[in-house]
């Protein structure tokens, strides 16, 4: 009888324990399957006081966006790479961006159509088939995403504007991190290249940052220059990148492209702009204090224009961004002509297409939602 009762007792211990056992298996697996909510209600919370924090540094005002693309830009130059709230696009709304050095500008394509580049097409056409020579001209009206094409996919003589995509190349490597503006590009007998530019007076072996060879390329437009920055990011690189946009002549060793190729590389320096200014906003800066200003940005007074010039015997080529009320890309290329009457057209022409689009700009003006 005891030695019954014993093992009832020991029995009833053991469904005791086994039972015990179980509800704290149940509760542990419970607790483990909705940690997720426990956690996310705990974030919702923290989320709510950074959600009033932000409201709180956007009511600052432009100062605030100013101070922090300032800071960006200082801390790009041996980085290469955007603060958080840059790469995040803090200062953006859906349709455009708040820059630090051009005001608000429209993210591509966010603006209504104007209609009116059959127009635009006719002054550009009329104009140019009275010129002597072969002139090519590539519009894009940044804001709305409309395109004018005028005898601009066929091969020209690139000249130095083939230094814009090169540097673009380049400032994309810098993003990457891949090289910083401050590291050190060394002037060899390889690069020597007479005409353009100061390098070509330094003794070989004188070192250049990337930051200084890059702004000699662009404002000098140093040959010697853009043949270090071609070392450094490799030419098949940069035949890559102009056929990867949609490029439609083949960069090759006849340095032959088209306006049409080159409007899409302004085009796509003016994209990346607006989502890195840290970084890119230092190629715009160079191209809009280069040297020569007797082309797209002669007649424009008081307007931004970010641009390269091509100079060659019977070539003069300009391509750039003019930050006019809808931002613009105009290229224009030229073959056969006389060098400074190019130039001087080039001027002509870019002056009636700003007074154009600045008109039709007006009535659909691009800013902050």
């Amino acid at each position: 009888m005891k030695n019954g009762r014993k093992y009832k007792k020991r029995r009833a211990l053991v469904v005791a324990a086994t039972v015990l056992s179980i509800v704290a298996v149940v509760m542990a697996v419970y607790l483990f399957l909705n940690r997720d909510n426990v956690t996310g209600a705990s974030k919702a919370g923290d989320s709510t006081h950074t959600g009033s924090s932000q409201t709180a540094v956007t009511q600052t005002g432009p100062g605030t966006a100013a101070n922090s693309a300032a800071t960006n830009s200082g801390s790009a130059g041996s980085t290469g790479q955007p603060s958080d709230s840059t790469a995040n696009g803090s200062n953006s709304d859906l349709n455009g961006v708040t820059t630090q050095a051009h005001g608000y500008l429209p993210k591509i394509g966010t603006a209504a159509k104007s209609g009116r580049m059959d127009e635009l097409k006719k002054i550009i056409t009329d104009y140019t088939s009275k010129l002597s020579g072969r002139y090519g001209v590539t519009y894009i009206d940044l804001a709305t995403g409309e395109m004018v094409n005028v005898s601009d996919q066929v091969e020209y003589i690139a000249a130095s504007t083939s230094k814009l995509p090169i540097n673009m190349v380049l400032f994309k490597d810098i993003e990457a991190g891949k090289v910083s503006l401050e590291d050190k590009l060394v002037y060899k007998e390889e690069d020597l290249e007479y005409g353009t530019g100061i390098i070509q007076n330094s003794p070989y072996g004188t070192e250049y940052t990337v930051r200084e060879t890059s702004k000699l390329a662009i404002r000098k437009s140093d040959n010697c220059g853009v043949n270090m920055i071609i070392r450094q990011v490799g030419i098949e690189n940069v035949r890559k990148y102009l056929t990867d946009l949609g490029g439609k002549v083949y960069y090759g060793k006849t340095h032959r492209s088209c306006p049409y190729d080159m409007a899409l590389v302004a085009r796509d320096l003016y994209s990346h702009y607006l989502d890195n200014e840290a970084v890119y906003g230092e190629l715009i800066n160079n191209l809009e204090n280069t040297d020569w200003n007797d082309r797209i940005s002669a007649k424009l007074t008081g307007v931004k224009v970010a641009h390269k010039i091509g100079n060659q015997t019977k070539t003069a080529n300009d391509v750039g961004i003019v930050f006019g009320k809808h931002p613009y890309v105009l290229s224009v290329m030229t073959e056969d002509v006389d060098f400074g009457t190019a130039c001087n057209n080039i001027a002509a022409l870019s002056k009636k297409i700003f007074d154009f689009e600045e008109a039709y700009a007006a009535e659909t003006p691009v800013q902050a939602k």
